[in-house]
């Protein structure tokens, strides 16, 4: 199985838990049976600030956490920059395998495209 802390299926996982867009004051929701959260940090200095957002995302079952994933996003930006220093994105697997986390994604996302494609048809 592929490294599944990559660009892809971060893009992926964010396509299907459909984050509430940013000025939205929900920090919590749940998705194809995952529960989603989502907390902000930033700091700002005299020469640099910087964002932080980490989004949890947590499967239970039977009361028990199957796997639980954190995407977090950072952005570093100087004062004296026209443009950022850094923005990066990674992904950690803090519980489960990530084969399950995978398949998950897999599916949701398949659902979610079936959907947007029999929404389109529909509509014609």
């Amino acid at each position: 199985m592929k490294h599944i802390g990559n660009a892809q299926t971060i893009s992926d996982i964010e396509f299907v838990i459909d984050a509430p867009a940013l000025g939205d004051s929900r920090r919590a929701w749940t998705v194809h049976g995952v529960e989603c959260t989502r907390d902000r940090h930033r700091f700002t200095g005299q020469a640099y600030e910087f964002n932080i957002e980490i989004v949890d995302l947590r499967r239970t079952k039977a009361g028990r956490t199957s796997w639980r994933v954190l995407i977090i996003t950072e952005w570093w930006h100087a004062m004296d920059a026209k443009g950022e220093m850094r923005n990066s994105k990674w992904l950690k697997v803090l519980n489960g395998k990530p084969s399950d986390v995978a398949a998950w994604v897999r599916n949701c996302r398949s659902l979610k495209v079936d959907k947007a494609i029999g929404s389109k048809s529909s509509e014609h």
